[in-house]
């Protein structure tokens, strides 16, 4: 077997579209990661993915922008001490943990402090299988305490969820309550669906893992990683921060480009299920390796200009080609809940209603922080997590001005 790397955005976009490479970035993560979305292929992964975007309309984004985003964010501030020092990234946990409970169709049966705080350390310990192919450290030992935290995840949240929702859709079936009357998330979609899908149990529950996974750990990063371009921006820029507390669409640019330079993953891995000629001349046979290395192609100059590898909000690209690159993939593959995290930019030269306008939780999170007064803690700098491949934020102190 042999490892081809592919780092031009060209070929990097071809190759993720290829329905001959099979996904294999999340393979050391099998306990929570074994044949979910993002890990199945061909007919099966196309059939799930079918049933599972009946919770991604637009209406569903319209509703979570305008009523329920700005409820939670109402209610962590109001529960974080802001006169002194608060740690960005803790903060953005708090946020996408009450995102991610209900997208993924999760309930809070206690709704006390404790078992929130529990809820943030189960998806920490999510984010760590996730992310076990790039663990610089004891693999084996995580893979315990994953499996631990697994078994908690399940008698605690996802079998009194999933008993809920099975007694909601029999009063449906019965004729007793209306469909309208469902909760609109990932695991009722697929208790619906569970005949056509064919899923055992465990792989329900770690379907449900993986979109409590997936809808809040990137998102934690991505905002603190936008935060961080926002409030350089500011320091050498101070007169634009009342303008862009103004207007969040202007935030959402400046959040674009940083969806460019730091993907979730640096790179995605695929295996060759048969021999692959890609955009350039290079072969891959059978159980070969194929690196895509998104990094490096969201930076390649030939598609984003000379200065790639800077932080431009205001760069302009060609037709055809997001401003976020392809950090949401491309393909089969790409990202469910792109819209849902980033938004959509207004098509160039044409102006858009503001009530048709959908700025992605990441920009209305970082366009509120700013109108809080969100400020860089100027004695205690922010730290990367030196555990990991990936590029993430293990600690960004920030304050809030009175």
């Amino acid at each position: 077997m042999h490892r081809i790397e592919l780092t031009g955005y060209r070929e990097c976009e071809a190759a993720l579209k290829q329905p001959d490479l099979k996904q294999s970035l999340y393979d050391e993560g099998a306990i929570v990661m074994d044949r979910v979305l993002v890990t199945l292929h061909g007919e099966e992964h196309r059939t799930r993915r079918l049933a599972e975007m009946g919770v991604f309309r637009r209406d569903f984004f319209r509703r979570y922008e305008r009523e329920v985003i700005p409820e939670i964010f109402n209610e962590v501030m109001a529960a974080t001490d802001r006169s002194g020092d608060v740690d960005l990234v803790d903060l953005h946990y708090r946020f996408m943990v009450y995102l991610a409970v209900g997208f993924a169709g999760i309930d809070r049966i206690e709704r006390t402090p404790e078992e929130f705080d529990d809820l943030i350390r189960l998806l920490r310990l999510f984010g760590v299988a996730a992310t076990l192919g790039q663990n610089k450290g004891d693999r084996e030992a995580a893979r315990i305490e994953v499996q631990a935290g697994l078994d908690e995840f399940d008698r605690r949240f996802f079998a009194p969820s999933a008993e809920r929702r099975r007694r909601l859709i029999a009063e449906v079936t019965a004729g007793t309550l209306s469909a309208d009357e469902l909760p609109m998330d990932v695991l009722t979609v697929v208790l619906r669906s569970e005949s056509e899908l064919d899923m055992a149990r465990d792989m329900m529950l770690r379907e449900t893992a993986f979109y409590f996974l997936a809808s809040a750990h990137t998102s934690v990063h991505s905002l603190s990683h936008a935060m961080h371009h926002l409030l350089d921006w500011f320091d050498e820029h101070p007169q634009d921060r009342a303008r862009f507390q103004a207007d969040a669409s202007l935030v959402q640019r400046f959040v674009h480009e940083s969806f460019r330079l730091h993907p979730s993953s640096p790179v995605a891995l695929r295996r060759a299920l048969a021999p692959v000629t890609f955009l350039h001349g290079q072969q891959a046979q059978a159980d070969d390796t194929v690196v895509i290395s998104l990094r490096q192609a969201n930076r390649d100059p030939e598609v984003f200009g000379a200065d790639a590898e800077r932080f431009n909000p205001y760069r302009q690209v060609a037709a055809g080609v997001p401003e976020t690159g392809i950090t949401f993939g491309t393909g089969m593959h790409a990202c469910l809940g792109k819209n849902l995290a980033a938004g959509t930019l207004p098509v160039r030269g044409r102006e858009q209603a503001p009530d048709r306008q959908q700025l992605g939780t990441v920009t209305w999170i970082a366009h509120a922080l700013l109108c809080a007064g969100i400020t860089r803690d100027p004695a205690r700098p922010g730290q990367l997590d030196q555990t990991i491949e990936r590029e993430t934020w293990q600690s960004y102190p920030v304050q809030f001005a009175d």
